[in-house]
């Protein structure tokens, strides 16, 4: 039975291992903090979708987000509730070019099995919507994108997971990748060396420079990234979806009696970082930025108290095409790399981890994967710089 160790305990990690040992492998996974999922996916807006403009990327979170619609059935843990609320996605606009290229975007999303997104405008979006600011023009939504609890499905993978005999190994920390004759055969770790027949990179914005300790350079970048979350506000509509400003970026979602605000604002990569420092003023910057189609922002502003505010701030791991690399790395056998998802996990996790099981255990072969960490022109690439 082949021996793999995975590299990193966040939920594209625990979701790998469970896949990997599903598939019949032998499965140790590595995580060098006290828990599971304490870094990038704790700091994540746990957001899912369906809405892409990319017939590879509507196939794959199609597929996740069925997983995680049936997920107790899935991992056979009756009872289990990862909190998936469907309340929807919506992307509004103010501006009649982006309103065109929304409503071809619906129409291609059709084409593509994707046929309950809809296109709304005028009064029919302000019905259906009103706490939107009348300049709101035109919007895209589909109700069964939302959120969930990205904790309580990292527990549910881990659960499965042991099942199938996986091994988690917390405050085991991954130093280096050990080459043997051009082969990645294990990693070094404070306590001793572990060998394996295959090491999976899962580890976030620390991907990349653990790759480089095996002389593979990987075309991932870390960026700050900031939430805000409100307590409790009878002015926020609680009812309503992820609602998204695709003029600028600004966006927001419920979040149980408050809220979740996001803006994926330009920043330079940064080095890879365990505790990420949030910019104070970010707070102020996002509810600025969800008041111009969401007026009720001003009323909750105006009556915020600072105990009411919590701020954190974490790491993408972006990929040059803001699509992950997933799959052997080329020339460095024995190493293979799940991660650039480029703000995307939580919602990937799921198909993302069969992909990698299945390309390990030659279900798939690698020229029918999308993601090659050798794909063609992922250098150049732009990709699809949706919000989240």
């Amino acid at each position: 039975m082949p021996r793999i160790l995975v590299i990193g305990g966040g939920i594209i990690g625990v979701a790998s291992a469970y896949f990997l040992g599903k598939a019949g492998f032998e499965v140790h996974l590595l995580e060098r903090e006290i828990t599971l999922g304490a870094l990038t996916t704790a700091a994540s807006l746990q957001a899912v979708r369906a809405q892409f403009a990319d017939p590879v990327n509507i196939a794959f979170m199609k597929e996740s987000l069925s997983f995680y619609e049936t997920f107790a059935q899935q991992l056979d843990l009756p009872d289990h509730d990862i909190g998936f609320h469907q309340q929807g996605y919506l992307f509004v606009t103010t501006d009649e070019a982006i309103a065109a290229r929304q409503r071809d975007r619906v129409a291609f999303q059709h084409a593509h099995g994707l046929e309950d997104v809809e296109y709304l405008e005028g009064e029919a979006l302000h019905r259906r919507f009103p706490y939107l600011a009348g300049e709101a023009l035109a919007a895209t939504f589909r109700q069964r994108d939302g959120w969930i609890s990205a904790h309580e499905a990292l527990l549910g993978f881990r659960q499965a997971a042991r099942r199938h005999n996986v091994r988690f190994h917390l405050q085991t920390e991954a130093l280096s990748l050990i080459v043997r004759g051009g082969r990645v055969v294990g990693v070094r770790t404070p306590a001793g060396d572990w060998e394996a027949d295959a090491v999976v990179l899962a580890a976030g914005p620390f991907t990349a420079q653990l790759a480089r300790t095996a002389d593979v350079e990987l075309p991932l970048q870390p960026v700050r990234r900031h939430r805000v979350v409100i307590g409790e506000h009878d002015a926020i509509p609680h009812w309503a979806p992820m609602t998204i400003d695709e003029d600028t970026g600004a966006h927001w979602r419920p979040e149980g009696p408050g809220a979740a605000l996001a803006w994926a604002e330009p920043e330079a990569p940064s080095p890879p970082q365990r505790h990420v420092s949030p910019d104070p003023n970010f707070t102020f910057r996002v509810m600025e930025g969800v008041y111009r189609l969401c007026p009720f922002w001003l009323e909750v502003a105006e009556t915020l108290k600072r105990d009411n505010v919590f701020l954190h701030a974490g790491q993408y791991t972006v990929s040059p095409d803001h699509n992950p690399l997933i799959g052997p790395v080329p020339d460095r056998p024995g190493l293979w790399v799940i991660s650039g998802f480029s703000g995307h996990g939580v919602m990937a996790a799921p198909a993302s981890a069969r992909l990698l099981a299945d390309l390990l255990a030659g279900r798939v072969p690698e020229d029918d994967n999308p993601y090659a960490v050798d794909r063609p022109g992922l250098e150049a690439a732009e990709g699809e710089k949706m919000v989240l």
